[in-house]
């Protein structure tokens, strides 16, 4: 049966909706379901087949690497090494170039696919977590047989800063509020509005060729300063996983309608591989750093 939402006084405005589009379709509607509602099991079923499926990703292009690996001509092969850095050590067959531009298309709009068309996400986010672990798997593969441990490594660290999260936010260390999500909200789209600027004048020959704009990218380019923009990336990520943590509590305490716990999965798991690949990237920089400095 269906009854009206109670109020929801804590969680208002214009940026708490924006990073709720759960709650702003119920509020929107004004009813919940309590015949069929939405539950923590549900959503964590959920959330765990779409990392099984990126799991499923990582293990099918490992098994597909080496099956074209194999069958392709010796002389068809393709060789690249990171003299640079040395982490990077890649054999790799000709196919294999047009199936990753295949997986960085369908990695580019299922988000937007997802965003838009929301009944679509469980298939949608299922082809996007595949896509994922096909990443996973290519740079696993690509990486020198010392530093395959890299991957791995990634892997765990997420998993720890997850849990870690979890722990805070259940323990209302930080609480989210209205005032928490419009921070949150602000900071996002000061990053896009900085991207979309920043390309904008990548496309400006006279500005893109400018020795003042040279010395930004490089600087950008530097080691030090590429970690420490993934860490701010990766803290700021945190903060929108305590925000999802919030979306979910929501949705099974008010009992919205089953079918939302999709697109409560599909946050979470998208914020969870998007953590995974900046930290990935912080120790792909830092041990190629270390390796370039021997």
């Amino acid at each position: 049966m269906n009854y009206q939402a109670p109020q929801q006084t804590k969680k208002s405005g214009l940026f708490s909706n924006l990073a709720n589009p759960v709650l702003r379709k119920l509020q929107k509607n004004g009813e919940y379901e309590s015949s069929n509602a939405a539950t923590y099991a549900g959503i964590t079923s959920k959330t765990l087949f779409f990392l099984l499926a990126t799991l499923i990703g990582v293990a099918a292009c490992l098994l597909l690497h080496k099956i074209l690996i194999t069958n392709a001509a010796a002389e068809s092969l393709m060789h690249y090494v990171d003299t640079k850095n040395g982490i990077i050590d890649l054999t790799f067959a000709p196919a294999e170039a047009i199936i990753m531009v295949v997986v960085l298309l369908i990695s580019l709009i299922t988000p937007f696919l997802a965003w838009l068309i929301r009944p679509t996400i469980p298939v949608v986010g299922t082809l996007y977590s595949l896509a994922q672990g096909f990443l996973i798997g290519y740079i696993t593969t690509a990486l020198a047989p010392e530093y395959k441990f890299i991957s791995l490594l990634a892997m765990l660290l997420t998993l720890a800063l997850v849990g870690g999260m979890l722990f805070v936010y259940a323990k209302r260390i930080i609480q989210v509020t209205a005032k928490f999500r419009g921070v949150l909200m602000a900071i996002f789209f000061s990053l896009i509005a900085t991207g979309i600027i920043y390309m904008i004048l990548m496309l400006i020959p006279g500005i893109r060729n400018s020795a003042f704009f040279g010395n930004i990218s490089a600087f950008m380019n530097t080691p030090i300063v590429s970690i420490g923009v993934s860490i701010l990336f990766v803290i700021i990520a945190s903060l929108f996983m305590l925000a999802d943590f919030d979306t979910i509590e929501q949705c099974v305490t008010n009992q919205v309608d089953k079918k939302y716990e999709w697109m409560a999965a599909w946050g979470l798991s998208y914020m969870i591989l998007y953590i995974y690949f900046k930290i990935l990237r912080i120790l792909l920089t830092i041990f190629g750093n270390r390796s370039n400095s021997k």
